[in-house]
């Protein structure tokens, strides 16, 4: 008498649980946790040399700042409240355009805020350091946007004005906040809408394999 076989059906749905993984939000959130934690034995050095200012660039050209600035945060909510944004809004974009243009569009459209943050230092004189993920998160949020938008994959589920809704809150509390580097929450938002168009219309039948809910 014959025993089922009922490994490879296991096997298979458990590669099918592994692939609904948003692996590179899970990987860049866990990324910014624990460099927080060595921040916290390390003292004040990683935040020296990683922090993000003008000066950094026009003087010293350390043009590595503009990527290092987005792993440090300053306290535990300026982290908490990035990191959900980053996983969860994360999450949707990443499994409607795929792993590869989902980094894309985190690191682009983050070095895109920094750089607009040193655009208006420059061009107002008052020149800051700033650290934080806020630019490649709005970025995410920029590049959901268009997805919500064009009712693509995941985030078709979302309604734009939901969406609309919730970026305005997100920017109002920066603007009414203080020491809050607007330039580029600004910055990563629109880089991230304009980022992720042009990423879905890149080649031929761009991103069709991901866009099936």
């Amino acid at each position: 008498m014959g025993v089922p076989m009922v490994k490879p059906q296991t096997y298979r749905y458990q590669n099918q649980n592994m692939k609904e993984i948003p692996w590179c939000s899970a990987v860049l959130t866990a990324a910014n946790v624990i460099i927080f934690l060595v921040c916290q034995f390390t003292g004040d050095w990683l935040y020296i040399k990683g922090e993000f200012g003008a000066f950094y660039l026009i003087r010293s050209q350390e043009y590595y700042r503009l990527v290092t600035a987005m792993f440090l945060h300053a306290d535990i909510s300026h982290l908490v409240n990035n990191m959900i944004l980053l996983y969860f809004g994360g999450e949707i974009v990443e499994k409607t355009i795929g792993s590869v243009r989902y980094l894309v569009l985190f690191f682009v459209s983050g070095i895109c805020g920094n750089l607009l943050t040193a655009i208006y230092e420059v061009s107002t004189g008052m020149y800051f350091n700033s650290i934080g993920a806020s630019g490649a998160v709005f970025g995410l949020i920029g590049g959901l946007l268009y997805l919500v938008i064009t009712r693509k994959g995941y985030a078709a589920q979302i309604s734009v004005r939901r969406m609309i809704l919730m970026i305005a809150l997100s920017l109002y509390s920066g603007f009414q906040s203080v020491r809050v580097n607007n330039a580029a929450h600004l910055g990563g938002l629109l880089s991230g809408f304009l980022i992720t168009f042009i990423l879905c219309h890149i080649g031929k039948n761009v991103g069709e394999n991901h866009y099936h809910v």
